[in-house]
């Protein structure tokens, strides 16, 4: 016999030899069921007291963790790396998390474009809680609304070991809460502009240039699209996301509008921004709008607030349909959201 060995075995003969001495047999044992719920078999307390003792011999950190007895939850929320054939509704699915949670979580505005590799966050964390007597991974998976494949999962020492016992401390998900994307208002279709053509949504080509007219913003905008923000203005994936992603369920139907008056700078295509229009609004004010997939103005074009700027698209650097949106103040980014109303 191994040293290893030698010792576990000594440690365990010691422990029962000792609980035989401490406990009389009139008293009821002290155990826990199998986290399987297949032993059936009631064992006497030395025996569990071993199995404590095997527990904390294979898990030495672990008992120093432990010391604790109170339910801890972890901070950090669980992360699942994208496999080859993953989808949102699977991976929602494993983890008991509607896929469109999933998608508002991680804001993804394209929920069919997953990169392999890539991480996701679940909006679950651990919490750690200590076995008690009657416990069994069927009682667990009804108290935690959860599944014994979850359970598992948080659990790797479930299915490496049979050994399991009362106050033993397991980890059991618990949901963090998810706010559902704001619903942008409607833009307000204002078109004071008497060259501005009423039909402009069903314009399939750009309009002549005009001679630009001076203008002068306020510093407030319209909004250009109704949707549901799926990506903030903000750090995003290590850079810098210099507006915010606005989604539509009508696609390509979707109408982006100016959101202010003033002259258009640039129409057309423009590398990861795909089809851009950029707008001059006066002192200092431009607006961006990204990845359309047709265009209704042209450079130099002087263009009123509501006015049909083209269609929402998927062109450039884009991972599904939405409007890209920038608010540039003196050539330098800010948060639209701070200006728009």
């Amino acid at each position: 016999m191994s040293r290893k060995k030698t010792l576990l075995a000594s440690s365990l003969s010691i422990c029962s030899a000792s609980a035989s001495m401490v406990v009389g047999t009139d008293q009821h044992p002290v155990y826990a069921e199998g986290v399987n719920g297949l032993d059936q078999t009631i064992p006497p307390k030395q025996d569990v007291i071993a199995q404590e003792v095997l527990y904390h011999y294979l898990n030495p950190i672990k008992q120093v963790a432990e010391g604790n007895l109170a339910a801890k939850v972890e901070t950090k929320p669980l992360s699942y790396q994208i496999e080859k054939g993953d989808t949102l509704y699977k991976i929602g699915l494993f983890y008991g998390v509607p896929h469109t949670t999933l998608a508002i979580y991680n804001q993804i505005s394209s929920p069919e474009m997953l990169i392999i590799g890539d991480k996701l966050n679940i909006p679950i964390t651990k919490k750690w809680v200590r076995l008690k007597v009657t416990d069994t991974l069927e009682s667990l998976t009804k108290e935690y609304h959860t599944t014994k494949e979850l359970l598992l999962h948080l659990n790797p020492i479930l299915e490496k070991t049979d050994i399991t016992y009362s106050g033993q401390m397991i980890a059991v998900p618990q949901k963090l809460p998810v706010s559902e994307p704001k619903v942008v208002k409607p833009p307000v279709q204002l078109v004071t502009s008497t060259n501005a053509s009423k039909d402009a949504p069903k314009e399939t080509g750009t309009k002549k240039a005009e001679s630009p007219k001076k203008v002068s913003s306020t510093g407030t905008f319209k909004w250009p699209v109704s949707g549901q923000i799926t990506s903030n203005f903000g750090w995003r994936n290590g850079r810098q996301h210099k507006g915010i992603d606005v989604w539509s369920s009508a696609k390509a139907k979707a109408v982006i509008y100016a959101a202010d008056g003033g002259v258009v700078t640039k129409a057309g295509y423009s590398g990861a921004y795909g089809n851009l229009v950029v707008i001059d609004h006066g002192n200092g004010w431009q607006t961006y709008y990204a990845h359309l997939s047709r265009l209704n103005v042209s450079k130099g074009q002087s263009v009123s607030v509501g006015q049909s700027l083209g269609n929402m698209g998927q062109t450039g650097n884009a991972t599904g349909y939405h409007l890209h949106f920038e608010v540039r103040k003196n050539g330098n980014a800010i948060n639209p959201l701070s200006v728009l109303k």
